[in-house]
């Protein structure tokens, strides 16, 4: 059985995701070295996900484990979320939802400014 799927995902790509490719930046995603090798599979594998889906670290977690691969537990990919939010390309936004409950949406994009753009989205000027 799978976790539930909690908050949603939204996605910003700079080159539209085409058929089975899920294209990236290089500055920032492929040739960043700061960033380690699992925040940087963590940051594609989140975009290679339909916009508003429901992954969350549990859930992905549970995938690999059910899928028998040597996927990382919540905990690694928490350590590699923490990465992925210092060079700005995940973030959380809380919105409330239907009934008036909280609901914590991750905000992926493989460039800063396609971060920016998702909380623009999210969260309009008055």
């Amino acid at each position: 059985m799978s976790p539930p799927g909690g908050g949603q995902l939204r996605t910003y790509r700079s080159k539209p995701k085409r058929g089975g490719w899920t294209p990236t930046s290089n500055e920032h995603v492929a040739r960043n070295y700061v960033l380690s090798l699992k925040a940087k599979g963590l940051l594609i594998t989140f975009l290679s996900q339909p916009d508003g889906s429901g992954m969350t670290v549990e859930r992905l977690a549970h995938l690999h484990k059910a899928a028998g691969g040597k996927g990382e537990g919540e905990h690694a990919i928490r350590e590699a979320l923490k990465e992925l939010r210092a060079v700005g390309l995940v973030t959380h936004a809380k919105q409330k939802g239907k009934g008036g409950r909280w609901q914590t949406t991750t905000l992926v994009s493989d460039t800063p400014e396609g971060l920016l753009l998702l909380l623009k989205e999210i969260s309009p000027d008055p």
